[in-house]
């Protein structure tokens, strides 16, 4: 069976790299899953041909992102529910987490919009007129804050 020439790699070689970096999947896999040769794939992950930074640092970046050490502890916590062994060292990586947070000097997001909420809250038993022109600044502040750590 013969191949077929593709005429636009580019969005081949974005879905393969978001197939590694977020999906997690192996190399093989992608190569199998979209018919392109390992050795294509190969030279995608090291950045060769793009000038791009590698998939491995990619992925790691990914993982180490407050939106997926989220998800592992989601995961983590749904494993414990159902009675199995936890696979985290929790202590360990809330400590790693406060580090992080400490040396960055910011605060999160998530924490951000509960003090915003417990504070709105507040204001429109004291003010309501004046609650609501909060509740609209809080709200862009929110989404600028949320561009900032995407």
């Amino acid at each position: 069976m013969k191949k077929q020439t593709r005429t636009n790699n580019s969005q081949l070689r974005s879905l393969a790299e978001k197939m590694y970096v977020e999906e997690m999947m192996t190399a093989k896999a992608i190569s199998d899953s979209l018919d392109v040769s390992p050795q294509t794939i190969g030279r995608w992950k090291q950045g060769i041909g793009n000038n791009d930074e590698d998939w491995d640092n990619k992925r790691e970046r990914f993982r180490r992102e407050p939106y997926n050490i989220r998800k592992l502890i989601n995961n983590e916590v749904a494993r414990l529910a159902r009675g199995e062994e936890a696979t985290l060292d929790m202590k360990a990586l809330n400590e790693a987490i406060k580090a992080q947070n400490a040396i960055a000097g910011k605060v999160s997001t998530e924490v951000v919009y509960s003090v915003f909420r417990e504070f709105d809250n507040w204001m429109s038993s004291q003010d309501p007129d004046m609650a609501l022109s909060f509740t609209e600044w809080h709200k862009q502040f929110l989404i600028h804050k949320a561009g900032e750590e995407s």
